[in-house]
Formats: structure tokens, C-alpha cells, sequence
């Protein structure tokens, strides 16, 4: 009974210690509404103490970062949708594939200077995709459409185009003498 009459001071244990006692459900309630209060306010310091940049970019597109001091170690958590190139105090992003990538940045001390999110994207207005037959083909429409080399495309268009570029960029390197490129 003591153990009882302990309990039913300090917490309701049912609707008639409620009633009986209304102090006891006021000091419950409000101390309820205190923890709520606080807990919602932890959260929210620590979503912007975590929260990260991101940086918007479009596909094949490049981006200047400029950085407080020289890097010396950059880190992409997945260089298939980005690439990064550090020219002195700046940071050269290039947009490679739809997708998003983590950025870390350290100086010559393994400080780091820098922590980002970049999202690459296509700028949609630009592109058209046709499906046939459950095929994508996707193509780049400014003024005239052209087909464009796109991960997750059909897969004969997708590697004739690459084999196309390959080629090009063979000739452009050898100086356009058209002969293919030594490899």
C-alpha cells in the first residue's frame, strides 16, 4: 500500500488518480509539453548543425569553388557523377552523370576545409527521351535535336555513340590526321 501511495503522488496510474489529484496531471502534462519542446529543438540544431551545401550542376557542365586555403587531399565519395581538380585555392567541379556525390576537402595538415554535396542533373528543359519498345534514346533539342551519350540509354545506340566519340576524340588528339589514335 505505501508503494502504491508513492507511485500515485508523483504519476497517474489510471484515470481516477487523475481526477483526484488534477496538480498531478497539470505538473505530467506540462513537463510532457517542456520534453517535447526540447527534444524538438535538439532536432532541429542538429539537422543544421549536420546539414550540408550542396552544389547544383548540370551534366558536362564545370563549377569554380573557391576554397579558404590550398587543398591537399580531395575526396569524392563516387566519381562516376563528378570529378574534381584543385587549381591553387579553387576547386574545379565537372558535372559528368546524373547523381550526387560527398566532397571532402583537406589541407596539407589533414584539416579539412571543405564538405559538400554536389547533384548533378540534366537540365530537362533541354533533352527529349523517346521510348520504343521499352528502349530510351535520349536527345539534346537546342534548337535541333542530336543524340546525346546518356547512361541507362538503350544499349547498341548507347555504345555506337561512345564508339563515335572515342573515335572523334582519337583524331582530335593526333591532330586530325585522321588516322586512328595509338593505344
Amino acid at each position: 500500500m505505501a508503494a502504491r501511495a508513492i507511485a500515485g503522488s508523483f504519476m497517474p496510474n489510471k484515470e481516477s488518480d487523475v481526477m483526484r489529484h488534477p496538480s498531478i496531471f497539470r505538473r505530467s502534462l506540462i513537463s510532457t509539453i517542456a520534453g517535447l519542446a526540447g527534444l524538438a529543438g535538439l532536432a532541429a540544431m542538429s539537422a543544421s548543425a549536420t546539414a550540408e551545401p550542396v552544389i547544383r550542376m548540370e551534366v558536362d557542365s564545370v563549377r569554380l569553388v573557391k576554397l579558404v586555403s590550398e587543398p591537399s587531399t580531395v575526396v569524392l565519395s563516387n566519381p562516376i557523377y563528378a570529378d574534381a581538380t584543385v587549381q591553387g585555392d579553387r576547386l574545379v567541379l565537372i558535372g559528368k552523370n546524373t547523381g550526387r556525390t560527398n566532397v571532402i576537402v583537406l589541407d596539407m595538415d589533414g584539416n579539412q576545409i571543405a564538405n559538400f554535396m554536389i547533384m548533378v542533373q540534366r537540365d530537362e528543359n533541354k533533352y527529349v527521351s523517346v521510348y520504343r519498345a521499352g528502349q530510351r534514346r535520349t536527345m539534346q533539342c537546342e534548337p535541333f535535336c542530336d543524340d546525346v551519350l546518356t547512361v541507362n540509354d538503350e544499349a547498341n545506340s548507347f555504345n555506337n555513340m561512345a564508339q563515335q566519340i572515342a573515335t572523334k576524340a582519337g583524331a582530335s588528339a593526333d591532330g586530325g590526321s585522321g588516322a586512328p589514335a595509338a593505344q
